[in-house]
């Protein structure tokens, strides 16, 4: 689906109406830009108690919200985290990526979690369990006293000029709102950011394509080997089945004989900030995932007859959508010549992963504009692209902070985003101890600080 027009829009807007000290604060919701239901839509006023009030306020509880909120409790900031599923860990948990992508070079909470979790290495990544994932986050932000609560959607922002004052959240309990001093946007998707009226990209610059996503399916029953590539698309293809994604992969659970993540699965032209796009991409989903399970059961011989379908997902995985404007934008010219600053807090190494936008299984579509050439160095993600340029209290961390679409194929990785979200959680707490806003934090004084903790 082509959305051209992915560089601004006005969204879910809400207003105090008496104050943020007050009781309860006033929420206003009124219609998006291009809104898909046509000309009509109804208008939801309601008074929204203040249920926490924070210095920090993560939204987002996937690998660069769950190391901000560790960093910024760790640094002394009263912080929450929001998470819309009933666990941590995002990509790591709920979507099936069972390993740690880049992650063993790094210190900090890589490092950290490199030596609380079994990991065992398989095609050269560094694969755990994930139940084992989901119970080391519980334990972790036990331990530093970050206030977590599941089950909660933020839906829309209190902003006030150039500073946000908290978050309005959907969940079981009703609409509620949580004042913070300081707000983290770690949605993946931007979703905070938009919802404050942020600039933001999305997709190719001319036509606003984004990367595929895809489901995971756990299968057990399996006798055979980690496995990938052509020969699993072997045995799919005898079945008559063709995966949308032809480099399909067995990930193994360590500790689970014969039980394996199964990632054969891509789809093209989502939106993932789209709800419709993706409830039929993941119904779509589950129906490959089946038809994947059924062809290697019947044609996969001794190793594959027993094997049958434990789940899929619980949700699809979506590797870019908004791209919120910073106070830098990194692009493929910093990679390419290798850019440091110093407001540097972290160096990536990771080359641009960029799965095709257009369906291989298509005709390529023609006079497409050329992709510039360049070669990844080592570079620095400067603290200035995780705060929002809109907004002086509003950060980013993981994908959605501030870089094209080239720069996003490199730190979109999860060992790089737990680096956004250690400086975007650090930042965080020290504006809140110095009374000033992240926009006016001295860069250098970061980066020292978030060094010592890094390797403390």
């Amino acid at each position: 689906m082509t959305r051209p027009d992915l560089n601004r829009r006005t969204f879910l807007t809400a207003a105090a109406a008496i104050g943020i000290g007050g009781r309860s604060v006033r929420a206003v919701g009124g219609e998006s830009e291009g809104h898909q239901g046509g000309g009509d839509f109804q208008t939801l006023r309601c008074d929204a108690p203040i249920v926490r009030k924070v210095d920090v306020l993560v939204c987002g509880g996937g690998p660069s919200g769950c190391a901000a909120a560790l960093y910024a409790a760790r640094s002394g900031a009263r912080t929450m985290l929001l998470e819309n599923l009933p666990f941590l860990g995002g990509v790591w948990t709920a979507v099936g990526v069972s390993h740690l992508i880049d992650g063993r070079r790094h210190d900090g909470l890589n490092a950290e979690i490199h030596y609380r979790l079994p990991v065992h290495q398989v095609f050269h990544r560094n694969i755990y369990l994930i139940e084992d994932m989901k119970c080391l986050l519980d334990d972790m932000m036990a331990e530093a006293d970050v206030q977590v609560q599941l089950h909660t959607r933020a839906v829309s922002v209190a902003r006030e000029g150039r500073l946000v004052h908290g978050v309005f959240t959907a969940s079981k309990s009703g609409i509620e709102f949580i004042e913070a001093a300081v707000v983290i946007d770690a949605t993946g998707d931007g979703d905070i950011a938009a919802a404050a009226g942020c600039e933001f990209q999305q997709g190719r610059a001319f036509d606003g394509q984004t990367q595929p996503v895809t489901l995971f399916g756990t299968i057990g029953g399996y006798r055979g080997q980690p496995a990938k590539g052509r020969e699993l698309v072997e045995i799919l293809e005898r079945g008559g089945w063709r995966p949308s994604y032809p480099p399909v992969t067995l990930f193994p659970q360590p500790g689970q004989p014969g039980v394996f993540q199964l990632m054969a699965t891509q789809f093209y032209g989502i939106d993932g900030t789209d709800v419709r796009d993706l409830s039929r991409a993941e119904i779509l989903g589950r129906y490959e995932i089946r038809k994947c399970v059924e062809a290697f059961r019947q044609h996969g011989g001794e190793d594959w007859k027993d094997i049958y379908l434990i789940s899929t997902g619980p949700a699809i995985g979506v590797r870019e959508t908004r791209r919120i404007a910073g106070r830098y934008h990194l692009t493929w010219e910093d990679m390419d010549r290798g850019a440091g600053f110093d407001d540097g807090i972290a160096e990536i190494r990771s080359g641009s992963n960029i799965h095709p936008v257009d369906d291989p299984y298509e005709s390529a579509p023609e006079d497409l504009p050329a992709s510039p050439g360049f070669r990844v160095r080592p570079y620095q993600i400067p603290l200035r692209s995780l705060i929002a340029a809109d907004v002086d209290n509003l950060m980013m961390a993981g994908r959605c902070i501030s870089g094209d679409v080239y720069a996003l194929g490199s730190y979109r990785l999860t060992g790089n985003v737990v680096r956004t979200g250690e400086a975007a959680g650090l930042a965080a707490a020290m504006a809140v101890e110095d009374g000033i806003v992240p926009a006016d934090l001295p860069g250098p004084a970061v980066v020292q600080r978030l060094d010592r903790m890094r390797t403390g």
